[in-house]
């Protein structure tokens, strides 16, 4: 209803305002409809109004209410409320937002749920010296993050500097190349199954030389270089032969060293066993004043294609010897002053 007003008259007691008993049946139909507004009536009403604010009693009258406060203004300032129903967002009340625009937000340890809302990532940080950005890229297509401790595949990366621990090129019998700046191919990998042997390369300190081996499980591995076709392998720089310990005495060489110097002042007959491999090659050379005279270690072990047992050589002598598995011979393919006689 709208507000009534009392009906006072013209003048005091002119007979033309309302009776005692209708500005009061006014008055009381403006307050039930003031009480009415607020929620209730003068007995029952659920929101009054005090100094703090709009005081919410809720339901059932009890000790507990809710009471709507202004923060004391330093300015004019409008709230809206949206055209819309929901309910109100409060900071420290665990909500759950839907179609929310958050600009410039500042978050604390966020936490975002998994699929099945059953457990959440916890996103935490450490502490900066200041702040920093960090730039998401502009996508074209759906994508990924990826992490240290999760096992991803990286399609299309560039590495600048990286420090990579034990990586893998390739998978199981597949092969794996490296390439340079132009995405042409600088090495191939291939791939073998259940490989045990592999080369290793090692760096030096000042006055030592890198070296290439050979390391894996088995006892005797070879290391093999090969050309393509009819190309050959190229040496560029001079080639230095590794020296055993020198022969002054009646031993057998080491055939695991391609060089065997003898250095005796008197006559030494040291011997030299089988080979292993089919073109190994054995440099020998005397430096020494004494003669030497190689011997075969058994039959089968027997020099030149007249099966001589011994080459003798003196000071200075020289002779470059090739192993044939398939005859149990070693053969001269180079001699320097030293000769083959019967032993």
């Amino acid at each position: 209803m709208a507000r009534q007003t009392l009906n006072r008259g013209t003048v005091a007691n002119d007979g033309t305002g309302d009776t005692l008993r209708t500005a009061a049946q006014k008055i009381n139909e403006n307050f039930s409809e003031l009480y009415h507004v607020i929620g209730g009536d003068s007995a029952t009403s659920t929101v009054r109004l005090t100094a703090l604010g709009a005081v919410f009693e809720g339901q059932n009258a009890d000790d507990h209410e809710t009471t709507l406060i202004a923060i004391e203004p330093t300015a004019d300032n409008n709230v809206y409320l949206p055209n819309d129903g929901g309910t109100l967002i409060l900071d420290s009340c665990s909500q759950t937002l839907t179609n929310k625009t958050i600009l410039v937000p500042t978050m604390t340890t966020p936490k975002i749920r998994d699929a099945d809302a059953s457990h959440t990532y916890n996103i935490t940080v450490g502490n900066i010296t200041q702040n920093r950005n960090i730039a998401l890229p502009a996508l074209s297509v759906s994508d990924t993050f990826v992490f240290e401790n999760h096992t991803q595949t990286l399609t299309n990366k560039t590495f600048d500097a990286p420090t990579m621990n034990n990586p893998q090129l390739g998978g199981l019998n597949a092969g794996a190349k490296i390439l340079d700046s132009a995405s042409n191919t600088r090495l191939t990998f291939a791939t073998t199954a259940s490989a045990v042997n592999h080369v290793q390369i090692t760096n030096s300190a000042t006055g030592s030389n890198p070296s290439v081996d050979v390391e894996g499980t088995d006892t005797n591995i070879s290391l093999e270089l090969s050309a393509k076709g009819t190309g050959a392998i190229e040496i560029m720089n001079k080639l230095v032969l590794q020296k055993g310990t020198d022969v002054a005495a009646t031993e057998a060489i080491d055939l695991t060293e391609p060089l065997t110097i003898f250095n005796s002042g008197s006559t030494i007959s040291p011997t030299i066993g089988d080979g292993t491999i089919m073109g190994e090659v054995q440099y020998l050379s005397n430096i020494g004043t004494g003669q030497v005279n190689l011997q075969a270690g058994s039959s089968s072990k027997i020099f030149g294609v007249n099966n001589n047992k011994q080459v003798e050589f003196s000071q200075g002598d020289g002779c470059i010897l090739v192993w044939n598995s398939t005859a149990s011979k070693w053969f001269f393919v180079s001699n320097s002053g030293a000769t083959i006689n019967n032993a």
